[in-house]
Order: structure tokens, then C-alpha cells, then sequence
């Protein structure tokens, strides 16, 4: 059974290395690269995952308590924008999925998100190529409005990034 929880600093290693998996599987589907991941010191990562403010990722634990899964969640910080936030960096690893804890992490992911006073809009990226992703997120009731071409360049290919947006209330 897979138990899903926020993450704390002292996940920080485990995040790191799950992060960097999936950064190097699939540099398409990350704006941030392996090189500039690795490069980043676990007291950062440790500060990240903190908890700070609104903003928290969520961990997908194995029966072992071993993080097969990721999901974070980011509010705007200006005034006039605090009304929205965006999910960053989901990721499950390749022996978890299928089994729906991609599904999981979103859907525990919307419920905190509802909690958070003043949230109405839910917003995120994916790479427009990444059929997989695209259907889970519009399963869940995100729609899409715009795809930004060429939005990332991995090797010297451009990847398009599709837009989606849920609404909270």
C-alpha cells in the first residue's frame, strides 16, 4: 500500500534522488535539468520541501517507506495573483506507474489546495507531446488554454509546453 504525506526536510535526500531520476528519464517533461538539479545542495532542497507559507510538495511512500512519487505545489506571491498557484514537478517512478497513483497524488494534491484560504485557480504545465500526463490532468478536470511552441530545448530540440488551469471554486 502506497501512503501518501507532505513531504518534511528530512525527506530531503530522498526527494533529491527520486527529483533527479526523473530529471535525467525525462528531461522533456522538467523546465529544470539534471546538471542544474544535482548541482543543488540537499540544505536547499531541505529549505523547498519546508513547508514555507502556502507552498508544500507531496510524497507517494511505498510499503518499504521508500518516496516512489512526487508532487509539488507552488501559491503566487503577489497580491494580486495569490488567487492562483501551480502544480511543479510530478513525477512517479516507472515501476509505480499504471497503478493510478499519478491520479492519487493530484487529487490529494487538489483536496490540500482547497484547504488553503483564498485559493480559486489551480494552474500547470506539460509538455504537449506527453499524452500519459495531458489525459490524466484533463481527467481530473483541468482544461487546457494555449500551448506555448518551443518552450524548452532538451539536446537541441524544442518541446512545446501545453497550459492547463482547474478551477477551485
Amino acid at each position: 500500500m502506497v501512503a501518501i504525506r507532505m513531504l518534511f526536510p528530512a525527506d530531503a535526500a530522498a526527494y533529491h534522488a527520486a527529483r533527479n531520476q526523473g530529471l535525467k528519464e525525462c528531461p522533456d517533461a522538467f523546465t529544470t535539468s539534471y546538471e542544474e538539479a544535482v548541482a543543488t545542495p540537499l540544505e536547499v532542497i531541505a529549505k523547498r520541501i519546508s513547508g514555507n507559507g502556502d507552498d508544500f510538495v507531496l510524497g507517494a511512500f511505498d510499503g518499504n517507506n521508500e518516496l516512489v512519487g512526487y508532487a509539488g505545489f507552488q501559491r503566487e506571491g503577489r497580491v494580486k495573483t495569490r488567487h492562483k498557484g501551480k502544480i511543479v514537478g510530478m513525477y512517479v517512478l516507472p515501476e509505480q506507474r499504471g497503478a493510478g497513483l499519478g491520479r492519487r497524488l493530484i487529487s490529494d494534491l487538489i483536496a490540500r489546495v482547497r484547504t488553503i484560504e483564498g485559493m480559486e485557480m489551480l494552474a500547470l504545465t506539460v509538455t504537449h507531446s506527453n499524452a500519459g500526463a495531458r489525459n490524466l490532468y484533463l481527467s481530473e478536470g483541468f482544461v487546457s488554454f494555449g500551448v506555448e511552441p518551443n518552450a524548452i530545448k532538451v539536446d537541441g530540440i524544442f518541446y512545446a509546453k501545453e497550459h492547463m488551469a482547474f478551477a477551485l471554486t
